[in-house]
């Protein structure tokens, strides 16, 4: 026994000293490759977040040893140390090399996505698109198919294709662990929302109950509630609730439900007017009341209609009081509101806060950006310019207009306009001048605009001086010396007394020896009339004093063109002869040859015993609007008449064809005047 402990014992010690090293080395059973302890020692810095070191270790293990195999697992660190510093091309650059040298490894393969990453954070989401279904086509693991599929989603949403994110997103869903599902389903749901009515019905159908069947029928109630079919948002979130009644969506589905059914219920035979019937402006709200009743007594004639009502709230003109009618009819449950005239802002504000639709008859501008339930029908600046603009550089074919206005809103407001449209219309404004409207001459504004106001400088004015020509030659010779421009062409004739007109500066005259009759005259200037039209928004009383003063400036021969201001028999008197052609747009013209406009100002004499203007034909047109609408079986929601409004068939009314757009701003074909003898005459 003795004798087998000694021997191993020997063997022992011979196999120490023959693993020793070299002198001054250590002297170990094993030792660590150097290649291995610097990488461990690269991975150790980029797993505490130390990027810079770990990337100067990873380049010295590439370059000290080229040929190893974690070569690529360093290239690829050193790809995401560059992603992590933004450096996206100097990334690429680096998962390309992986690629390119170890095409069938498992490290080409983690280099692509992460390749994708860079893509994606480049901003070049079609490109990260399209390798992802290069990628996808690969033997991957379910964690790089979840990757690829959510980055491949994120790029179609950054392209504004929800309907093709979803479709990523649910199969990386479909790939995920449960633990990770959570951060899909967000990703999911904000793709859901964003998808077409018609997509998310499809999609519906396709699933059949299953995942994320909840999520789309929860979308498809919200998408109808935008688009304002009420009751088929009802109908899709009752419907989600019985088939989902433990989805986290289904405790705000059923409060949505409640608050439509408490608010989109309206009684249709009731229609909500507000009008100034006191204060400042009651004449105009009583002329408007005569027309809204005038319809109701029109269409309630009709065979096939059911029964209006016209629920009336005087506003004063007092904003505070036109937003609290606007609360009250709500409350009456109206289908929809007429007006106001008059502090129209505060009430559509109100209106459009309660879902209620609200057809204003007011110029306030950009009124109608309130909101989707606010709509305008009445004359405005902006339509009076396009009909006339329109007529006169098509019809008249005028390519170049002057503006005279007054130097206040109204003036500055239709003078922008104004030019504005020339521009659309592919004409000119060659002269603007602006004047004082508490002026009565306006003779120094007419000058500038024809070139006449600023005084012509002394060496540009020229002279006449009429010399005889029966002189001595000493004469002749001493007016040709002394004249500035030469005169040597001029050949007296002998014997004869004949005038010629000779253009000088200075005239030396009274150094002739003439005892015939001779003198200088200054020629005055002439205007500059380098326009065709010109348009002058004003009231009768200033374009009454200015359109004479521009015939006494020989300004003949031009168009004139005004605003509906101008259909007042005050000027045709003032201006007389003057006024003769000028053309003005109008919103109602009672002595048109239309026979409605014909019947309508006959039937409206008869029964007010007075002639109906603007306002009345505007508020009448509006009513008759609404009260066709409200009678209709499919019209059940304040909604569905808002979208009626926006998609009705042109209504032809006294005041002309009249459609809303998509702003629920009206769009007329107004009216267009011309002056012609004591009248005014419809233009076709």
């Amino acid at each position: 026994m003795k004798r087998i402990k000694f021997i191993v014992t020997l063997i022992l010690v011979v196999l120490c000293f023959s693993c020793a090293g070299k002198k001054g080395e250590p002297r170990f059973f094993w030792q660590a490759d150097p290649a291995e302890k610097l990488f461990n020692a690269a991975e150790k810095q980029y797993a505490d977040g130390a990027y810079d070191r770990a990337l100067r270790l990873y380049q010295a293990y590439l370059a000290k040893y080229p040929d190893t195999p974690l070569v690529p697992a360093a290239l690829i660190k050193m790809g995401l140390i560059r992603v992590n510093s933004r450096q996206y091309e100097k990334a690429h650059v680096i998962f390309q090399r992986v690629i390119g040298a170890y095409p069938d490894s498992a490290y080409a393969l983690q280099a692509g996505v992460e390749k994708l990453g860079v893509f994606y954070r480049q901003g070049k989401f079609q490109q990260a698109i399209d390798y992802s279904e290069k990628l996808l086509a690969m033997i991957l693991s379910r964690e790089q198919i979840v990757k690829i599929s959510l980055i491949a989603g994120d790029s179609y949403m950054a392209l504004q294709s929800p309907k093709n994110a979803y479709v990523v997103f649910l199969k990386a869903h479909e790939k995920a662990r449960s633990t990770d599902r959570q951060k899909i389903i967000s990703r999911l749901k904000a793709a859901i929302s964003l998808m077409a009515p018609p997509d998310i019905s499809i999609e519906l159908e396709k699933l059949n109950g299953r995942f994320p069947s909840g999520y789309l029928m929860y979308q498809q109630g919200l998408s109808n509630m935008e688009d304002g079919r009420l009751d088929d948002a009802v109908v899709a979130l009752s419907d989600f609730v019985d088939k989902f009644p433990d989805h986290e969506d289904a405790e705000t589905a059923k409060q949505l439900i409640a608050d439509l059914e408490s608010s989109v219920f309206y009684d249709r035979n009731i229609i909500g007017c507000i009008l100034p019937l006191s204060g400042k402006y009651e004449s105009i709200g009583h002329q408007a009341l005569a027309g809204i009743e005038f319809a109701l007594s029109t269409f309630s004639k009709q065979e096939g209609v059911h029964s209006v009502k016209i629920l009336i709230k005087d506003s004063a003109s007092d904003p505070a009081l036109a937003q609290q009618a606007v609360k009250e009819l709500a409350d009456c449950q109206v289908s929809a509101i007429i007006g106001p005239i008059v502090a129209a802002e505060a009430a559509a504000m109100s209106a459009q806060d309660l879902r209620v639709p609200i057809i204003t008859m007011t110029q306030k501008p950009d009124i109608t950006d309130i909101g989707d339930y606010v709509f305008r029908n009445f004359l405005t600046p902006k339509m009076q310019i396009k009909a006339l603009v329109s007529y006169a550089a098509g019809s008249l074919g005028v390519k170049r207009f002057a503006i005279l206005y007054p130097d206040e809103s109204y003036g500055e407001i239709f003078m922008n306009l104004f030019w504005d449209e020339t521009i659309q219309a592919n004409a000119r404004i060659v002269g603007v001048e602006a004047y004082d409207p508490r002026d009565t001459d306006f003779a120094d504004s007419i000058k500038k605009l024809v070139g006449l106001y600023y005084e012509i400088p002394e060496d540009l004015i020229e002279k006449e001086i009429y010399v005889p020509l029966v002189y001595n030659d000493e004469s002749i010779a001493r007016i040709m010396r002394d004249a500035e421009p030469d005169l040597s062409g001029v050949s007296p004739v002998s014997g004869e007394r004949n005038w010629v007109d000779v253009f000088v500066e200075k005239a030396p005259v009274e150094e002739t020896d003439v005892d015939e009759k001779s003198w200088v005259d200054a020629e005055e200037p002439e205007p500059i009339v380098d326009f065709d039209a010109v348009f002058i928004p004003d009231s009768p009383n200033k374009a009454g004093l200015i359109i004479p003063q521009l015939a006494y400036y020989d300004i003949n021969d031009v168009y004139l063109l005004g605003t509906n201001l101008w259909h007042s028999e005050k000027l045709v008197r003032m201006a007389k002869y003057n006024i003769q052609g000028a053309i003005l747009p109008e919103g109602f013209f009672a002595q048109s040859a239309s026979e409605a406009v014909s019947r309508f100002v006959r039937d409206f004499e008869t029964i007010y015993d007075s002639s109906p203007g603007f306002i009345e034909a505007d508020s009448y047109d509006t009513a008759m609007i609404l009260f066709d609408l409200v009678s209709r079986p499919e019209v059940r929601f304040r909604t569905h008449v808002k979208q009626k409004l926006v998609s009705m068939e042109p209504y032809f009314g006294v005041t002309g064809k009249t459609v809303f757009d998509e702003n629920g701003e009206a769009i007329k074909d107004i009216y267009l005047l011309k002056i012609d003898g004591g009248r005014f005459r419809e233009v076709n």
